[in-house]
């Protein structure tokens, strides 16, 4: 007989929120190794600039499960010219990361997310400048 929509999202005899979730847990959605992967080959070999650019297209194209941790993982690679550029202005001084060079970054990514089409970054559960 048909299947009540419940146990379908149900695995190990827990109920998920969503069939996503389910689906995930199943093993049957991609993770985001390959977007990882790809963005740590880039980070060692490209610009940053172009590095925002493979960023931007993995988000507005690729639907990365877990955007959030993608940034995290790699969003000081994406602001190096940034930091770089801060330098450059305040020489001798030992500059570190600041939450304006991330934001500067962000908007930067999420204007190339929209000119391909994709969501605000707020929608992709990604920091807000």
């Amino acid at each position: 007989g048909p299947t009540p929509f419940e146990a379908l999202r149900t695995v190990n005899g827990q109920i998920c929120a969503t069939f996503r979730e389910a689906c995930q847990l199943h093993g049957l959605l991609e993770d985001d190794q390959q977007w990882d992967a790809t963005m740590s080959e880039a980070a060692a070999a490209q610009s940053p600039v172009r590095l925002r650019n493979l960023f931007a297209l993995i988000l507005a194209v690729c639907g990365p499960s877990n955007p959030k941790q993608l940034w995290e993982s790699y969003k000081e690679s994406l602001i190096e010219d940034i930091l770089r550029n801060a330098g450059r202005q305040n020489p001798g001084m030992n500059l570190d990361y600041t939450p304006d060079m991330f934001n500067e970054a962000l908007i930067i990514i999420e204007n190339k997310v929209l000119e391909m089409g994709g969501k605000e970054l707020e929608k992709l559960k990604l920091p807000t400048p």
